[in-house]
Formats: C-alpha cells, structure tokens, sequence
C-alpha cells in the first residue's frame, strides 16, 4: 500500500497530506489507497491463433480462437459492443511426437499439449456492414492476451458480388504460404474460403495446425492467417490475412481422419496411427468378440469409443471447427446458405495406400503375405471412410437437402467433395468404388479358388465365411470394378437432376476441370507440390504419363496373366473418359516449358494455382505464378461461367 497527502477540507482544497486516512476540519488524518503491481508475462502462455469466422447468419457470426492455456475471461470485442458469453474446452487429442518440428522445440516421445478452444457470437449484425472486432484471454496470472483488431460481417444478403476462394490440400506442402499471400495481394481478402480437405497432414499434430517451424511446410493457421515467418523467420513469404475476416467453410478430407488410437503403446506414433486406421464395420466385428472384457457393463458410451478408437477417426478436426449439424452425420456433412450460393459439403474420402502389390506390406491391392491370419494387421484396401452411396445415410441426406426450398431458389449450388471424383490425377485410379476383396486359396495343381465379398461386410459373413478361410487363404487381394463407381453410379446423376452448377474438389494436387451437361467440375488444389497429371500428349512433347513408372502393380496389370484387369484401372485420363477442359487464356504448363502444348491441367511442383468463385459475374477464375520468383506476377490463365 502507499500512503497518499490530503489537503484540509475547510479550505475547499482535497485533501494530499502523506500518511491521513480522513479529513476534519482542523485536522488531517491518514488513508492507504491501492497500487497496481504489473502482472508478470508467463512467457509459456500464448494465443495460438487469431480468431477466425464460423457459421455466419443473416445476422451473427461465431468468432473462435484457441490459447495455450485454459484462462478466463475471455472476451469477443465487436462494434461498439463485448461478449464475454464464450465456450471454452479443451481438445483432447492435441499431440506432438519425435516427427513434430517446432522453433527450438522437439519431443523425445509422444507427448499431449493444452489447447483451448474459445467460440464466441458476435449478435445483432446487419447484413453488408463490416464492424471492427478483436478478442482477448487472461490467463492464471491475470495477463491479458488481446489480438489485434480485424473484421467481421454476417452472412451476405442475397445479390450481393462475392469473391469466394476455393482451396484445398494446404497439407503442410510447399508454395502454400506464397498461395496465400499472392490471393490476399491479387483478389484482396475473400468474402468466404471453399476448402475441399486436407487441412493439414497428421490432424492430431497440434503444431502442424498452430506453429510448425519447417521450410516451406507451414502450419495450417500460420498459412491463412499471414503469421508464417513468426515461426520460420527469413521466410520470403508470410500468408495470407484470410481467415481472420472470412468465415470458412471446409469439407473432410483422408489427412481429416485418424487411425487406431492406441497411445498406450510403447510403438504408438502420430504418423503411425494416421497411416492404421480399419473400417468401422471391421472394428465393430472386433468388438463382438472382446466385448465381456471391455465393456462388461454393456454401456453403450463404452462400446461407441471403443469402436472409433479402433476404427477411425476425425475427432481433432471436428473439435477444431464449427459446422452447421444438419443431418444424422453431425458436422461430417452439412449445407449452408452464403448470399447467392448454396454449399454442400459432403464427406467423400477414402484411406490412401501405396501401389505395390509385392505383398511385402499392405496396399490398395493386397494384404501384407506375412499377416494373412491375423486381420487385425489388415490394412482392408483403400475403403471408404463413409458411405455415399444411394442406400447410405449421407445419400438420403443429401437428395433431402436438394428438395429444400432454399436450395431450390439458390442462384449458385456448389458441391464440395475432396476425393478424386473426376480428373487426371493420381488418386482418379482405382475409381470411388467399395473394395471388392478376393481371398484367395491355392490349390496342390497351382489353381485359384476365389471369394468376392463386396465391403461393408456384416458380422454374420465375417464369422462365417472369412473367418472360417483364415488358415487356408494364399492371398487377399482388393479390386475397385469401374462399372462399380459409386460417385459416377449414385451421386452424379443426383447432381445433375438437381441443377447443380459446380462441383469443387481436392485430392490429386493439381488444376483441371471438365463439364458433363451443364455441371462443372473443378479440382483447384494445386496450391503446394502435384503428384502428377495421366495425359497422353498427341504430340509426344508431354510424357509424363505413364504411371507404371512407380508400382509394380502396373507390371502385373501388363502381364500375361493379370491379377488386375487394365479395364478396370485406366492407365492415362479421366477414368470415366470426361473430357477435360482446356485453360481458356493460356496453358499454364508452358512457363515450365514452352515447348508443351496446350494441356488441359496444371501439375507442378514449381509452379502454383488458386481460384475464385466471382458470385457477382458468375464466373470461376484460376490464377497461376512462379514462387520461386519473388518477382513472378500472377496471371489470369482461365475463367470459366457457371450460369
């Protein structure tokens, strides 16, 4: 306490004498009067992102920011108005293993960091007017964390010009950061982010959403938040300042889910776990026959997490964003409505295994040999995560919400999907098909007795046909019939009955669209490294297209005596021969070489590639710029209509 002077009262003066605690009129008495101590920095705690936008109405939009530390009160400041109505937990899966790479930071074994999501509403918002907001958190010491101050607006009035960005695969590669920025610095900041999966590449890894330090593979929120150098300094580019003023509306993608959660054992990895996951039916069977040990209350909690942690999962990224929760599949697949355009996100992703079918480990195409009784190290092909098909949940949902009269009135209908549903990427081929396994039995005289069991596979037929095979089987071998593509059977004659304008997708790494009837398709993921375009050049200049020159399976394919059919498994185009379309100013691939012809895609580990939906023209425009060139200027390489 400090002691403070008063002045005598009978002389109309305050009182200021040192050591009074009260005032007469003939004497002076003596008072103590608090000083504020400067609270000390604790300089572990920190703000791990800016507050972004969620789930804009006609007039609110939530704001979210995640802090190190669990804290109070926290505080969303708007306009002329605060809340400090915020939602405050804790995620539970937030890890960093030895593969984490953090600024003068690494980990010698599996280890849980605390994050905290903080969600707010900013109320009462009238529509095209943008407002000033900032956040703030206190935290233990009562240290406030303020952002800086950005903008936020609700959802847009119908008729009003939008710039939407579509995104997708940001996925720690490279060129994401200089994506990012060049959109800032040639569209100005977006109206709202389209992102068509694969945020990140290992979701539980928290620092490859907040503060991966590692060239050119920035964290998620470092990238489009414009904060990327805060972590890797000297880095020539820094993000873009999106996410603060645009809400985001994102679709599940294969890096969205993790495998088995098992972080108990001794040999448990974040890569590990995200490379094992095993299809809920499997797991579900599993559960059958462990059950009185696990679960001996028979509590329906219980058995669910027991389930997802041995199947699969997307719980990190789901408690990472808010979506709207409009159908029996929760936030994993939803619709909103922003100013003219109706979204629908659906979830359409498979696991992704490699192309070898030497049987030395599992892939798309086979078990490991060495592990054909013991199912429980199956890897089941590249199975779907969750069904799409006509007699699924997510179908029913969808032809639901195509019946509504706010998609029906929409002038815009987008549909966001992130695996290979059309194009010339790598991922096309095998088609979207549920695995067809083959357990294969080899008789004394070198015959096959083959069974075909289409997934998902019940209980009944796991125990009494699988099963009973186990000890006797030679092979199990996966195949994905093209006339078996659920996306080309079930969900594109859905689309195209139903007017949708567009379809915007990820997956494959790299720019190409096409048309069937008055629906486009466009995969704009070309934002960081491509993993190859399959085109045959008719003038010879382009060869990149063969992809047998990476799996042995394409030698088998090619043999005398396939086990795979190259009907099935088309080796160059569009699967289901779609015609791609070509840029429409100039073919992007000539800046790698200008001998190239016109080509219908944009695959490049140089170059890089961003779209915009222009609501207001109703045109789709991509832009293309070297980032190697600090000097490189970004162009405008194709526009297309959607009315």
């Amino acid at each position: 306490m400090k002691k403070m002077s008063m002045f005598n009262r009978s002389l109309g003066v305050f009182c200021l004498v040192a050591g009074i605690s009260a005032c007469d009129d003939d004497k002076t008495v003596e008072v103590e009067v608090p000083v504020e101590v400067p609270v000390m920095v604790n300089p572990d705690h920190e703000l791990l992102s800016d507050p972004f936008l969620q789930l804009p109405t006609d007039d609110s939009v939530n704001v979210v920011w995640f802090t190190n530390f669990e804290g109070s009160e926290h505080t969303l400041h708007y306009g002329d108005l605060s809340t400090s109505s915020v939602t405050t937990t804790q995620l539970t899966r937030m890890m960093e293993d030895a593969s984490s790479q953090q600024l003068d930071k690494t980990y010698e074994a599996l280890s849980y960091r605390p994050v905290y999501r903080h969600e707010a509403t900013a109320k009462d918002l009238t529509q095209g007017v943008r407002v000033n907001y900032s956040i703030s958190s206190k935290d233990s010491d009562g240290f406030e964390f303020a952002s800086d101050i950005f903008t936020l607006a609700p959802a847009p009035a119908k008729d009003a010009p939008l710039m939407i960005l579509l995104t997708s695969d940001l996925q720690s590669k490279k060129n994401v950061v200089a994506n990012y920025q060049k959109v800032v610095e040639t569209v100005g900041t977006p109206d709202a982010v389209l992102f068509a999966g694969d945020f990140v590449n290992v979701p539980d890894r928290a620092s490859e959403w907040f503060d991966q330090a590692k060239d050119n593979a920035p964290g998620f929120f470092p990238a489009m938040q414009g904060h990327y150098q805060k972590y890797f300094p000297g880095f020539p580019y820094n993000g873009g300042e999106i996410l603060q003023h645009a809400p985001l509306f994102g679709t599940i993608g294969n890096h969205e889910v993790m495998g088995r959660y098992a972080p108990d054992e001794e040999e448990y990895s974040l890569n590990g776990s995200f490379n094992d996951p095993q299809p809920q039916w499997y797991a579900e069977v599993a559960y059958e026959q462990v059950k009185a040990e696990v679960n001996p209350s028979d509590d329906a909690e219980i058995k669910s997490q027991w389930i997802a942690d041995n199947s699969n999962n997307q719980q990190s990224f789901l408690d990472i964003f808010s979506f709207p929760d409009d159908g029996q599949g929760g936030e994993e697949y939803f619709s909103a409505v922003f100013g003219d355009v109706f979204i629908i996100s659906m979830n359409v992703s498979r696991i992704w295994r490699s192309w070898s079918v030497s049987g030395d480990n599992k892939s798309k195409f086979v078990e490991g040999l060495s592990t054909l009784q013991d199912p429980s190290q199956w890897g089941f092909g590249e199975f779907i995560f969750e069904r799409f098909d006509k007699d699924s949940e997510q179908y029913a949902w969808l032809a639901s919400v195509m019946q509504t009269d706010a998609f029906k009135q929409a002038k815009y209908k987008v549909v966001m999907a992130h695996q290979g549903v059309f194009g010339l990427g790598d991922n096309t081929v095998p088609v979207l098909a549920q695995p067809v396994m083959q357990l294969v039995e080899a008789g004394s005289n070198g015959t096959e007795t083959i069974t075909e069991l289409t997934f998902p596979l019940s209980a009944d037929i796991w125990a009494n046909t699988v099963q009973p095979m186990l000890d006797n089987i030679t092979e199990v071998r996966y195949q994905y019939p093209l006339a078996q593509d659920v996306w080309l059977n079930d969900i594109e004659p859905l689309l195209l009955e139903n007017g949708v304008d567009l379809v915007h997708i990820g997956h494959s790494h790299l720019w190409n669209r096409a048309q069937v009837e008055d629906m486009h398709y466009l995969e704009s993921s070309n934002v960081g490294n491509s993993y190859g375009a399959y085109y045959v050049d008719t003038t010879g200049v382009y060869t990149n297209d063969v992809r047998s020159s990476y799996a042995d399976f394409w030698t088998d394919v090619n043999s005398d005596s396939p086990r795979w059919s190259i009907d099935n498994y088309p080796p160059n185009g569009d699967p289901q021969d779609r015609v791609m379309s070509f840029p429409s100013v100039f073919s992007p691939m000539s800046m790698e070489n200008e001998n190239y012809p016109n080509l219908p895609f944009v695959t490049s580990n140089t170059l890089s590639v961003f779209s915009i939906m222009d609501t207001g023209t109703g045109t789709v425009k991509s832009y293309v710029f070297d980032p190697t060139d600090l000097d490189s200027q970004v162009e405008l390489f194709d526009e297309f209509s959607i009315k």
